[in-house]
């Protein structure tokens, strides 16, 4: 019996093929892990501002309200426990940023690198939320 001259022809199509469907879906997952881990994030920083509007303003307290706001923002916890592990990998207390001024509270993310599965994506000042002060406002 003869082979047709087409015969491997299905296989290297397909390899081809495959090839491409690969590279797809992993572009796919890295975009939708750096979206929803940018959502955590958001959701992270926003939670440390509320925090940190709520809080009543004075000299004493400051430093132990930024210090709670870094870990709520990184553990999402205020008083975290040892071994928590961080809402984002890769991300630590020294990277949050709080601004407390007179009338609102802002909360940012500084020199932060999202580890992607194929690429880094530098997130320098974002997400960044601000809440007006509302200390001593009923809750």
């Amino acid at each position: 019996m003869r082979r047709r001259p087409e015969t491997g022809s299905a296989l290297i199509e397909f390899a081809g093929s495959l090839i491409l469907l690969a590279v797809m879906f992993a572009g796919i997952f890295e975009i939708g892990y750096s979206f929803y881990t940018y959502g955590e994030l958001v959701y992270a920083v926003r939670a440390g501002a509320r925090y940190a509007s709520l809080q009543p303003r004075g000299t004493g307290a400051d430093q132990n309200v930024a210090t709670a706001v870094r870990n709520l923002v990184v553990y999402g916890d205020p008083a975290p426990v040892d071994r928590t592990k961080p809402v984002v990998p890769g991300l630590t207390t020294d990277r949050v940023e709080l601004v407390n001024g007179p009338d609102a509270s802002t909360v940012s993310l500084r020199g932060f690198e999202l580890d992607a599965l194929f690429m880094k994506v530098k997130l320098d000042g974002r997400p960044t939320v601000t809440f007006p002060v509302m200390a001593g406002v009923a809750q």
